[in-house]
Parts: structure tokens; C-alpha cells; sequence
């Protein structure tokens, strides 16, 4: 006969499958999807809770004993990292400090399961680089809410920040130890990383700053609609196209069209803020609310490069009809 390998009682079963069914629920409703997530923890605690029941049951009660002892540090981080990712509020200053305090939290909570992990199967400790790792992502994430070059800089560091965080890690554990009778190589190697760090930096932190004075071309101008002709519905698609998707195409075509009599250098400099334009990257690994803001900070701004173009436009055909 074959043995027992899962030991579940009936209130672990019932909570299972309520869990279950819950998070399918969920699931299939697109306002509530992202409340799943909140289903995780649980779901994780339970299932862990029979498997290590069953060790126990097994004849292998050291491991349910390390269980028992990590079981709220493995709830406190699942929980929080799933909390992170839920959106709150529409308000990016209050979703980006309610997400990156829960990422602190779960950067806290996976210090403590990796020492403790380290300290009883004598293993090198992850505790430092997992806590790196979620301020790296806390930081880059309230950065989020803010506009302006600093910020953007900041955000489109994280995926380098997290790759030098890997490679550290790399070497401290696996590297590092095999040139313990060469510390000349060793501090070589560590040197040249900081060095590298700070110039990728540096230079990426320079480039962010630099400001394109042709995004700050006025455009306090009466916006009166001066296009009633196929021009003006031309212009209206080009703009809606490039407003709601980022096409820059139909929209440039409808103003090379609109100021065919216009000189060159002129158009050129019409152009040029259109042109020149791209849209804010999402950062790495982003959080699905982080998406949504940058999103809606996109809009805006290619907003205002319609508004800055429209205003040049109604300035030249005035200027020309005069």
C-alpha cells in the first residue's frame, strides 16, 4: 500500500479551496483583478503550512521547525510585495509612498529570512543584496510621481542599479572567496567596479539634465481655430493620432502640408519639438500602477507639444495672411 504524503486537515482543505475559488473569482473581473494579489499570501501560507505538515509527519521535523520560526517573516514579505504592486489611488505622490513603504517592509522582512536561513544551514547570506535590492526599487519607485530630468534619471537607473547589485553578489559569493590569498586581484576587482558604477552614472545623470530649450517655446497664445478646410481635419487626426498614441507620422505629414509657403528654416523650427520628441520608458521590471503613470505623464506632455506647435502654426498662418 502506499504511504500518506500530504497531511491536510479539513479546515486547511476548506480554507485551500475557499482561497481558490476566491482568487479565480477575482481574476475574472477586470476592476477587481489586481485585488487577487492580496489572495497570495495566504494561498503561499496555507500550502506551505501542509507541506511542511506532511515533512513533519515524513519523519523530518528539522525543516518544520526552520518553517515555523520563518512563517511570519514568509508572510510579512509575501504580503507586502503583493501589496506593492496593488493600485490604491489615482494620486501618484500617494500610490508611490504607499508601494515603496511596502517594499521597504518586504526588504526588511527578506533581511531577516536570509540571515536566519544563513545562520542555520551555514550558507552565504543574500540578507544585504535582497535589501539593497527592494530600497533600489522603493527609491526608483517614489521617484515616479514626480516629473523632471532628475527623476527620470533616477527611474531609468534601475535596471542598471539591479544588474550591478547582481554582479556584486556574484563576486562577494562565488568570486571573492576563491581570491582570499590574492587581496591585491580582489581589491582590483572591487575598485574597478566602483569606478565603472560611477561613471555610467555620472554620465547617464549629465544626459538626463540636459534641458532641450525647444520644449519651453511659449505657448500662451490665443488657441482660435483658424483651420476650417481638409487641412484643419488633417490636423486634428495628426494630433489625436499623436496624443493618444505617440504617432508622430500622420501629424507631421498635416503640417508640412499646412505650411507649404512657410521658409524652410521656419518650418524646421516648427517641426523640431515634434521631431525631437519621445516619449518617457517605462523603468525596469515596472509596477502596473507605475505603468499607468507614466502613461498618463506621457499624454500630457505630448499634449503640451501639440498645444506648443498649434500656437506656432496659428502665429504663422496669421503672420502669412496678413
Amino acid at each position: 500500500m502506499g504511504g500518506v504524503f500530504v497531511v491536510a486537515d479539513e479546515t486547511q482543505r476548506a480554507i485551500l479551496l475557499t482561497l481558490i475559488v476566491a482568487y479565480s473569482a477575482l481574476a475574472s473581473l477586470d476592476r477587481l483583478s489586481q485585488f487577487r494579489l492580496v489572495l497570495i499570501p495566504l494561498l503561499l501560507i496555507i500550502s506551505l503550512d501542509i507541506a511542511f505538515n506532511s515533512l513533519l509527519s515524513l519523519g523530518y521535523p528539522q525543516y518544520f521547525v526552520v518553517y515555523q520560526s520563518m512563517r511570519w517573516y514568509i508572510a510579512i514579505f509575501s504580503g507586502s510585495l503583493a501589496f506593492s504592486y496593488i493600485k490604491l489611488t489615482d494620486k501618484p505622490i500617494h500610490q508611490t509612498l504607499i508601494s515603496a513603504t511596502s517594499l521597504v517592509v518586504a526588504g526588511l522582512s527578506s533581511y531577516y529570512l536570509f540571515s536566519y536561513l544563513s545562520q542555520v544551514f551555514g550558507l552565504p547570506s543574500l540578507a544585504i543584496p535582497s535589501l539593497a535590492l527592494f530600497l533600489i526599487l522603493a527609491i526608483t519607485a517614489i521617484s515616479t510621481a514626480f516629473e523632471g530630468e532628475v527623476f527620470q534619471w533616477i527611474r531609468s537607473e534601475r535596471s542598471f542599479l539591479m544588474l550591478i547589485l547582481f554582479l556584486l553578489t556574484f563576486y562577494s559569493i562565488l568570486i571573492k572567496p576563491l581570491l582570499s590569498d590574492r587581496p591585491g586581484i580582489a581589491d582590483f576587482i572591487e575598485w574597478s567596479i566602483v569606478a565603472l558604477t560611477f561613471i555610467k552614472v555620472s554620465r547617464d545623470f549629465r544626459r538626463g539634465v540636459e534641458v532641450d530649450e525647444r520644449e519651453f517655446i511659449s505657448s500662451h497664445v490665443p488657441k482660435e481655430k483658424i483651420f476650417r478646410d481638409r487641412l484643419y481635419s488633417e490636423l486634428e487626426f495628426g494630433e489625436r493620432a499623436f496624443v493618444e498614441g505617440g504617432s508622430k507620422i500622420p501629424l507631421i505629414i498635416a503640417l508640412v502640408k499646412a505650411l507649404s509657403n512657410t521658409d524652410p528654416p521656419k518650418l524646421a523650427a516648427i517641426l523640431s519639438p515634434l521631431i525631437s520628441y519621445e516619449d518617457e520608458k517605462h523603468p525596469a521590471l515596472p509596477f502596473p500602477w507605475e505603468k499607468e503613470i507614466v502613461e498618463r505623464r506621457n499624454r500630457r506632455s505630448r499634449e503640451k507639444i501639440v498645444e506648443m506647435i498649434r500656437a506656432e502654426v496659428e502665429r504663422e498662418v496669421k503672420d502669412f495672411n496678413r
